[in-house]
């Protein structure tokens, strides 16, 4: 096997194999050429990206990124037909190496880790017996969740005090902005998001669309919100973040902004709407998705790795 950085020709081949891994465990991908080449702008392709070739075809791609605050991530896929081969050992072997290089510039005596998602496959335990032969344990699940809709949403109804309306620019920015940190700072592994990075990252991308946003409002004052996106390829909208402000939960708040996502989505054509969730969130969202009519599609397991133990 021959381990290398990917050049832009490779694209097309890891695109295909991304999806034929997906494609392999769960029958569907949510992968598109859209969401790749995002990826690829975004990274270092030369420094945090890898192909594995087997006889000169690609049997595996991995990834890895610097997450802050101690949290490491290795991404990796191996091609279906080249399971069992040595591929997925490769990409956690230069991950890991990445990981430990990236572990000598950072500032003692935090905790550092090492983390991998891979998609849960009920009846093959080669994944569990890969990672835990690496060192990995695994620390929590992740679900997909999934609505069909066959009929228009009905209008959210929201508890007594509180409007649902679409998100206004710029005078809601902040507002939401600071509305997301609260409803996610007791959230596993959350990293505050300051104000400079949320705003590039949400509001200055050029596929963006805020018209999508539901926003909650107790009088002027911003107390929830349901970032939405549409995935253009994948034909089906996604509610990519919804948070309710701490002192505003269980009170049917969050159950009112999925209603309104829905609603929303509908309107612009969307009739299979798609979000993830924490299966430990402490807020119990699983159960709100799941009174919604929503379903699982497909789970997966982070897998983690502790690289330093810190104070």
């Amino acid at each position: 096997m021959v381990v290398r950085h990917p050049v832009a020709e490779d694209f097309p081949h890891v695109l295909a194999l991304v999806r034929a891994a997906d494609v392999a465990v769960i029958g569907s991908t949510e992968w598109t050429a859209t969401e790749l080449r995002r990826d690829w702008q975004r990274a270092d392709l030369g420094r945090d990206a890898w192909v594995v070739e087997d006889d000169g075809r690609i049997a595996g791609y991995g990834t890895f990124s610097d997450r802050g605050a101690g949290r490491l991530v290795g991404d990796g896929y191996v091609h279906p037909e080249a399971t069992g081969r040595g591929a997925g050992s490769a990409i956690l072997a230069v991950t890991e190496a990445r990981a430990r290089e990236e572990l000598e510039s950072m500032a003692a005596p935090g905790r550092v880790v090492l983390q991998n998602a891979t998609l849960l496959a009920d009846d093959d335990t080669a994944v569990d017996d890969l990672y835990a032969t690496h060192g990995y344990t695994p620390v929590r699940h992740v679900w997909r969740m999934v609505i069909d809709l066959t009929t228009e949403p009905a209008p959210p109804e929201a508890p007594a005090g509180i409007t649902i309306e679409r998100y206004r620019h710029p005078q809601d920015a902040r507002g939401v902005h600071h509305a997301i940190e609260d409803a996610f700072r007791d959230h596993w592994q959350h990293r505050p998001v300051p104000w400079e990075e949320w705003q590039r990252e949400r509001l200055e991308q050029a596929d963006g669309d805020t018209s999508l946003w539901p926003v909650a409002r107790d009088g002027p004052e911003v107390v929830g919100a349901a970032l939405c996106s549409r995935n253009r390829e994948g034909g089906w909208g996604v509610i990519d973040v919804l948070g309710v402000r701490r002192a505003w939960r269980r009170c049917g708040v969050g159950h009112a902004l999925l209603a309104a996502a829905f609603r929303t989505l509908w309107e612009r054509g969307e009739r299979r709407i798609a979000l993830g969730v924490d299966a430990g969130s402490p807020t119990g969202a699983t159960r709100l998705y799941e009174r919604a009519g929503m379903r699982v599609l497909w789970r997966a397991v982070v897998w983690e790795k502790e690289l330093r133990r810190g104070v």
